[in-house]
């Protein structure tokens, strides 16, 4: 009998790894499709792993690789998709068969992929000679050819508008590596929300999450903040561009989670405060046409909430 299973096993990791192998190339093949290829990809094998177990699940893990690396020209292409999507796979299909509380787990999916990205990072520097500085120097050549020809139509771009459009170019591609990571956190999101819905078809039991309102940040991550900026200061003063470098994709990276938390504070409060309605539809207005004015303030909410925890119920008047 334990045989049997031990057979069923391995031709359901097959198949799963066959799946799996199909959805990467189609990745890798089709560009446009990888966006949603990378929101699937990790879903087959974090059911084969709730199903099975995570012997099963990397054993099929390494035959898709396996079979990528055959069929796919490009091995490095074939390995940073490996790692960006494979662990997270399997911890997903873990947090699924232990029951783990949705918090927890996201936090934890969360880990996975920010390393994954980090090493993804690191392996393209490594392998390519990738490099910030190599980006912004091609991107200084074209905006370089672009003021030539708007100044050979008789339309040249004034001196201090060419300056603030280097110097955009130089801050977006700083954040180039946080940017990176953010867009790794929001596939894992959107990964665990789609394959527990998955399982949820399946009739197994799964940990959803809890409405956007009462989403929160733990006290403690607002050490990423204090980190961000003592990296940055740090940076700046003893002139360390690395330091530097890690204090604003740290900085970017918290700001961006606090100004989430922030939304789901305004709407907690949007559902309990007994506005009218047409009053409740001109604050979402207002909100939506200034929200880059309230940015910073959004954030503060988001940051004061996780310390303070501001959503506590309304005292209720006694009768």
């Amino acid at each position: 009998m334990a045989s049997f299973r031990d057979t069923r096993a391995m031709v359901e990791g097959a198949f799963i790894a066959g799946i799996t192998a199909v959805l990467g190339l189609l990745g890798m093949f089709i560009p446009p499709f990888f966006l949603v290829i990378s929101i699937i990809i990790p879903i087959p094998l974090a059911v084969l792993v709730r199903r099975r177990d995570l012997r099963v699940g990397v054993m099929s893990l390494v035959v898709s690789g396996f079979l990528m690396m055959v069929l796919y020209p490009d091995p490095l292409r074939v390995l940073v998709m490996f790692i960006q999507f494979g662990p997270l796979g399997l911890v997903l299909g873990l947090l699924y068969k232990n029951y783990v509380s949705s918090g927890h787990a996201l936090v934890a999916a969360s880990l996975v992929s920010v390393i994954a990205s980090i090493t993804v990072i690191i392996l393209s520097v490594l392998f390519t000679g990738l490099s910030l500085e190599l980006i912004q120097g091609t991107m200084n050549e074209t905006m370089e050819r672009a003021f030539q020809m708007y100044e050979d139509a008789g339309h040249p771009v004034p001196m201090d508008q060419q300056q603030l459009f280097r110097d955009s170019i130089k801050g977006a591609i700083f954040l180039l590596p946080g940017m990176y990571v953010l867009s790794a956190l929001f596939s894992t999101a959107l990964t665990y929300i789609v394959g527990g819905k998955v399982l949820v078809r399946m009739n197994y039991k799964v940990n959803s999450l809890p409405p956007f309102s009462k989403w929160r940040m733990p006290w403690y991550a607002i050490w990423g903040i204090i980190l961000g900026l003592i990296f940055l200061l740090a940076g700046n003063h003893y002139e360390i561009r690395a330091l530097n470098l890690v204090g604003q994709n740290l900085l970017m990276l918290f700001m961006v989670a606090f100004f989430v938390t922030g939304l789901s504070v305004l709407a907690y409060y949007y559902k309990i405060v007994p506005f009218s309605k047409p009053f409740k539809f001109v604050l979402i207005l207002v909100v939506v046409l200034y929200i880059g004015f309230m940015y910073l303030g959004i954030i503060m909410l988001g940051l004061f909430d996780a310390v303070f925890n501001i959503r506590r119920p309304l005292p209720t008047k006694e009768k």
